[in-house]
Order: C-alpha cells, then structure tokens, then sequence
C-alpha cells in the first residue's frame, strides 16, 4: 500500500532577542498553521533564537547555521524527498545568506515546494537570487558602518530629553540603558524587519504604532545615545534590514512621545 499523504516542514528561527519574544510566538502560531494547510502531517524545526548565517559570511569559529545538526539533518530530509512542503516565515527564516541555495537545491531534488507566510517572489527566479545577494552585501555593510560609529565614543550622544518606550537613563542621566520593554523593542523592529504590519506588530508586542514606527525611524541616533555596545549592537542588528511602512506612517501616529 502506498502512502498518499502529504508532509510538510515547518522551520523557525530569529536572529535575536528572547526565546518567547512576539516574533517567535507570531512564527510559532502562523507557520504550523500554514504547513497543516498544506499537508496531512508536519514536521518542526524549532531553532528558537539562532545565526541565520553560514560558513559562506561567517568565521569557521563563529554560530553559524550551517554548523546546526538539526539544520543539517532537514535539509538533508527535504534531499530526500521527504516533505512536500518546506514551510517558514520568509525565505530569510532559512538562510539569510547563500546557504539558502542548499535549501533550493535540496527542494529540486526531493520534489519539495516552498511556502512562506510572508509575501515573496518565486525562489527560483533571477529577481530573487539578485535581491538575496544585494540584500546580503547591503545588510552587512550597514551593520559593520552602524556598529563601528556607535563604538565610537566621539559620535556617542547624550540623551537629553525623556527616553523612549524600552530604554531608560542610565545612573548618570546621561546615556541610555535597557529598560523594561527592551525586549518588546527589539522584537518589533525584528517584526518589522521582517515585514510585519505595524498593527500585528503593535498587538503581539503591546507598544502602539507610534512608538514603534519612531523606533524604526531613529534606531541608529538612539543607538548612539546607548551607554554599552551591546545594547546599541542589538537595537541595530535587529532593524537593519526594516522595510518601508505598508501604507501607514506610523512615526506620526499613536500614543508615546519619543
């Protein structure tokens, strides 16, 4: 008797921020729903918080996606031609560099097919292997430019006025450290990052639209007025890559100042 059934791959993964942050409860509540519309049964590749990066733009020493057992272990299922479906939030879920085109090659041989919550092009065409590869280069110039000013204690700030949602003075009232929503901010800028809609954004972290939007807009100055590089280092990290508002400025709406 042969098996008729359909089965599919469900994978998570953040860069950054808490395990049970709004970015992983959204990916964790949207992907399997999706999978299980696909297919009769699922499979789930859970990575929590872990490098989206491989050998190909990482040290040999450093994290990296490609070193992951459990990664190895589902490409080389998908190979396979065990799943249908490979399902995640976007394709930068998989791979933020080229290793996603291990997954491709993976998918062609074992038949599978990809599906992603998010709005994206067809893997397999040219616009998408360009956009990857910009996007890759553009995305860590970007944090490597970010990082180095805000290490830079001569373009360091002061803050001077209330802080924002999420960030508080230090004992000095001079600079700015993490605060109660620290992880509520960081994972709406991840959110957005990953094209999220401001609303969703707002209800899964419970910050409102405009401080979220100002976040957005103004990461790198507050990253400067942050009093470690860490704290600065994760604010730009997880933004680097925001999108454009979808059809709301939200930088003008909502309720906190800053």
């Amino acid at each position: 008797m042969t098996d008729d059934s359909t089965h599919a791959l469900a994978f998570i993964r953040r860069s950054q921020g808490d395990e049970d942050g709004a970015s992983l409860r959204l990916q964790r509540d949207q992907v399997p729903e999706l999978a299980d519309e696909l297919a009769d049964s699922i499979d789930t590749v859970d990575l929590g918080v872990h490098t989206g990066f491989s050998i190909l733009s990482r040290d040999e020493g450093d994290p990296r996606i490609d070193a992951n057992d459990e990664v190895l272990k589902a490409v080389e299922r998908v190979r396979n031609g065990e799943y249908e479906y490979v399902v995640s939030w976007d394709d930068s879920r998989l791979a933020r560099d080229d290793y996603f085109a291990e997954w491709r090659r993976a998918a062609a041989e074992g038949g599978a097919e990809f599906a992603f919550v998010a709005d994206v092009e067809d893997v397999d065409s040219m616009a998408h292997g360009v956009r990857r590869t910009v996007e890759t280069a553009i995305k860590r110039e970007e944090i490597q430019k970010a990082i180095a000013a805000v290490r830079d204690r001569e373009q360091r700030e002061m803050w001077n006025t209330r802080p924002p949602v999420g960030v508080e003075f230090d004992s000095e009232r001079e600079y700015l450290v993490p605060g109660e929503q620290f992880g509520d901010v960081i994972d709406a800028l991840e959110m957005r990052a990953d094209g999220v809609p401001y609303r969703t954004v707002a209800d899964e972290t419970g910050l409102s639209r405009g401080a979220i939007g100002r976040w957005v807009d103004n990461v790198e100055m507050r990253a400067r007025s942050c009093r470690d590089d860490e704290t600065a280092r994760q604010l730009i990290e997880a933004a680097s890559t925001n999108d454009e508002p979808d059809g709301l400025n939200a930088s003008t709406t909502g309720g906190e100042a800053a």
